[in-house]
């Protein structure tokens, strides 16, 4: 996985930050830097800039890069349409 931080679309990032100033709970996809896809049921924290890379802070410790973050809730990142969600089952006889 690339380690260049890209920054994520300003209406997302607005979103990622009012679910964590009301410390939702939510189900976070995500990839690691070792490229595992994550899903858990979380508590956000907040938002933190390390850099020029911003993070998602959990209260569990964790940080997650948000480029790396897939979907949260029902709501696909950017990048992530419904059809990066579906199962391609190839062509039907």
């Amino acid at each position: 996985m690339t380690t260049t931080y890209k920054p994520i679309d300003r209406t997302y990032f607005n979103h990622l930050k009012a679910l964590a100033d009301s410390r939702a709970g939510v189900r976070l996809q995500y990839y690691t830097d070792i490229r595992e896809f994550i899903t858990q049921f979380v508590t956000l924290k907040g938002l933190a800039t390390k850099g020029e890379e911003e993070y998602l802070l959990l209260a569990s410790g964790e940080e997650v890069r948000l480029d790396r973050i897939v979907r949260v809730d029902d709501k696909p990142a950017p990048g992530y349409d419904e059809d990066y969600f579906q199962c391609d089952i190839g062509p039907r006889a």
